[in-house]
Parts: C-alpha cells; structure tokens; sequence
C-alpha cells in the first residue's frame, strides 16, 4: 500500500511541475510576430544616436521605431538662468518625456532604485539567460550593490586611467619601474627620486602632472583614499583631520622638490589651454605620467606627427589604489548605465535594446577602435598597440558612494566645489612657498570653507522660502 501511495504522490509531483512548465507565463511577453515594438530615450541628439546604436539595432530588429528626445532640449532651458538646482530640473525633464529607457550614471541609479522607478532586470536575465559571465571582475557586483542587492541596469563601456611610464629613463638613472597597485604615496616617493636630475630645460621629473595646479593635484590623490570631505548628514565640512593634513603635505612635499612637473605657482589663471601639459613625457623628461587608454593614441600619433621626436619605450600599471581596499580604483568609472522605467509600456522592446547595447556584439565592436572607452566585457580587446590590456581590467570601479564627495550634497556641490577649490589653490600656494605650515593651512582651509558651506545653503533656503511664498 505505501508504495502505491508513493507512486500516486511521485506522478502528482510530475504532472505539477509539467503543468507549471507549459503554463508558465514569461516575464515580459515576446514581441508580437510582426517584431514591431517602440522605444523612447533620452540622447544628445537623434543623428548620433544612430550613428552609435541605432542604425546597428535596427539591422538586427528592422521593426522597432525610436522617439529620441534630444538632451539639448534641457540644456537650452537651463541656459542663462542661475541657482537652478539641475538635479530637480533633470527629474522634471524626465517626468515631462517618460523615457522607456533610462542612460543614467550610478548615483542616479541609486537614487530612481530607492524611490521605485526602474524595472527588476534580475528575472528577464534569467528567463532569456543573458550572459553575466562576460564582464569584467567585479561590475555586476557594484551594479547590485548600487541596487540594494538586484540588478535594475547593466553598463556597456567604462573608463579608466593608468600610470603610463617611460622604462628608458628609469633604466638609464637605475631606477625601479613602477608597479601595480601602488598607493600615491609609494607613487611620489618613487617620483622623487628623479629630484635633481638635470635642470633648466634639462630637468627630469619623477611625474608629469597632467591635474595643472596643486589643488587639482590634491583632489587626484585624496580620491585614491578613504577620505571624505563632508560628514555623513552633509552638513559639515571636515577637513581639519590627520588624514587631510597627510594628503596636503604630500602634495605640496613633491610639487616643492620638483617630484613632479606642474604649472608655475606664479602663474596666475589667464584662461590660456594647457593641453601641452604632457610635453614632458613625450619629450622624455618625464618618467611618469596618468592617462586613460586614449593616451596610447596620443603616442602613437605623436611619433607619426613628430619624425625627429626620440620613441619611447613605455609601459603601464594600474593607477594608485587606496591600501585599505587595493583591487578597487577610484579612477575606473561607468560612463552610463542602461535601465528601464519601471512604468513604460514598452518594456520588451526596452529590454532587446539595453540587451543588445549590453551584448558580446556590441562589445566586439568596440573593440575594433581605441578610444577614452572600453568595453566592460573584456574578453574582445586584448591588445592595444601590441601592449595587454590586462591592466585596465584589473581593478574593479569603486562605488560612488566611497568618493570623498559622497553624501547628500548633489544640490551644492557645483558651487562649493567652484569656491572651495580657491581657497585649496591659495593656501597650498602657500605651503608650497614655506609661508605657512601644514597645520596652518588646513585650519584655515577648514574655517573658510565651512564659511562657503553655509553661505550656500543659506541661500538655497532664502530661494526656496521666496518660491514657496510666491506660489500662495
């Protein structure tokens, strides 16, 4: 008897999971037979849209029409007018258009996840079994993180730097190349061993400091850090810390013993185009310099251009890492994420296309120029130039929210950012000229700029106070 049981209860079980099998309804429909469907997205313009998905998509999906709101469009009503808080305007816009798909950067991402306007991509992957397996360590992983743990957008392409070098002159003054995963600190104190090498027109420089001017310099290297310029709530600067103070001296240490090339600290801003920053290492006085992959452009058509200019035997390792978290680098980034309205009509045909933009195709594409983007699947591009494009991939991009400007300031920092960077340049002006201490600086950094915090939120809430009172 308890085998009979056995077997009616096996043939029950059988005949459910076949039923939920056939029955099973797909997470988004098939487009209908005709393969007609329609996508609404916001880009630059329509003609370059084309040009760069498009046109591609629709050999593949002849049918699915596109409604290209033009970014413009925002640009121009934004033209002219002051103290417009652009984050607001952006969700204005979008609310106004109702695009189906969203190309958006990850802190944006986090923000539509949190208030429950993009589209669970986690079981549509599952059900057409898209490729995850394809992308480079660690981007599907920041994509969850960035929302709360499922994926609501993929990223075709990133960006990242690199610490390209001459090998030529570290073998000729016997120094030991660089090498991966340094922190900047490792990187300056190696810069300064080329202290005093030559001078005038012959000097050497450790490193060419394509960042300009000491402030830029200081942001650089702090960004490689832990270090966080506001408080967890936003409201206060807080700059006055060991860490900070480390960072300054660091900077202003290697700028005043000639470590590293930078602009004149006499020169004052004239609005002069200082795209000649990186002379110095393509005239071999410069053994160290940061770039992204366009760089190894710039140096091959710097020889093409140049027939008299001495070729240099380069080679590269990945940018400065902070030690607390070494396979992480703050200079690889999510040029746009593709994702989905939660409420779109059309989120089939949505979905082809984020797929397609997301897909080997595409990616093998890319793979065919050199430009300041690289495909996130990395299994296309392996060489550059003949030198491996191992290095790009080998650190993962860092969350948004571990950059020194996270925490809810989107509505200042344009113009904090625009004032603060003054007082940075005159005070580590300073140091650098032996006027004032590290310590000085800093507190004075800290007092002036929490002086531009205030002023600034003030002001935010006296223009919020006026429009709330006009609309009565």
């Amino acid at each position: 008897m308890g085998g009979k049981w056995r077997l009616v209860l096996l043939l029950t079980l059988v005949a459910a999971m076949l039923g939920g099998c056939v029955g099973e309804k797909p997470v988004l429909e098939e487009l209908g037979k005709d393969g007609k469907g329609k996508i609404k997205l916001v880009f630059d313009d329509e003609e370059s849209f084309f040009r760069q998905y498009g046109d591609s998509f629709n050999v593949k999906y002849p049918d699915i029409e596109f409604e290209v709101v033009n970014l413009q469009e925002l640009y121009w009503e934004l033209q002219g007018k002051e103290n417009v808080d652009h984050e607001a305007e952006w969700v204005k816009f979008l609310d106004k258009h109702k695009p189906d798909v969203l190309m958006i950067d990850l802190e944006r991402m986090e923000k539509l996840v949190q208030e429950g306007k993009l589209y669970n991509l986690d079981a549509v992957i599952a059900q057409d079994k898209f490729d995850l397996e394809g992308y480079m360590p660690g981007l599907i992983d920041l994509l969850r993180e960035q929302g709360g743990g499922s994926l609501y957008g993929l990223a075709p392409f990133f960006t990242t730097n690199v610490i390209y070098y001459n090998a030529g002159l570290f073998r000729e003054h016997h120094i030991e190349p660089p090498r991966d995963k340094m922190s900047w600190q490792e990187v300056l104190e190696l810069s300064n061993r080329f202290a005093g090498i030559g001078s005038g027109q012959d000097q050497i420089y450790g490193f060419d400091s394509s960042f300009g001017e000491p402030q830029e310099l200081l942001f650089e290297v702090a960004n490689a850090s832990s270090l966080r310029l506001f408080d967890a709530a936003g409201e206060k600067l807080v700059f006055q810390t060991d860490g900070w103070k480390q960072m300054v001296r660091l900077t202003t240490d290697a700028i005043r013993n000639k470590a590293l090339y930078a602009l004149s600290l006499d020169e004052e801003d004239s609005g002069e185009d200082f795209s000649s920053i990186d002379e110095p290492f393509f005239q071999g006085k410069a053994a160290m310099i940061m770039g992204s992959p366009w760089f190894i452009t710039q140096l091959r058509k710097r020889a093409v251009k140049d027939k008299e200019a001495k070729p240099i035997d380069w080679g590269m390792v990945t940018a400065p890492v902070d030690p607390a978290s070494p396979d992480e680098s703050s200079y690889a980034s999510l040029y746009t994420v593709y994702a989905i309205a939660a409420d779109s009509p059309n989120k089939r045909a949505a979905w082809e296309f984020v797929k397609f933009v997301n897909g080997p195709e595409m990616a093998k594409s890319i793979s065919r120029t050199v430009s300041g983007e690289l495909p996130t699947r990395n299994q296309f591009m392996k060489e550059i130039e003949g030198k491996s494009t191992e290095v790009f991939y080998a650190l993962r991009p860092k969350g948004e929210n571990e950059s020194m400007w996270a925490g809810p300031n989107a509505d200042i920092l344009h113009p904090f950012y625009s004032e603060f960077r003054k007082i940075l340049k005159k005070e580590l002006k300073a140091v650098i000229a032996n006027k004032k201490t590290v310590d000085e600086a800093v507190a004075a950094i800290q007092a002036e700029g929490e002086a531009v915090l205030r002023k600034i939120r003030e002001e935010k809430k006296t223009r919020r106070l006026t429009t709330e009172n006009g609309s009565q």
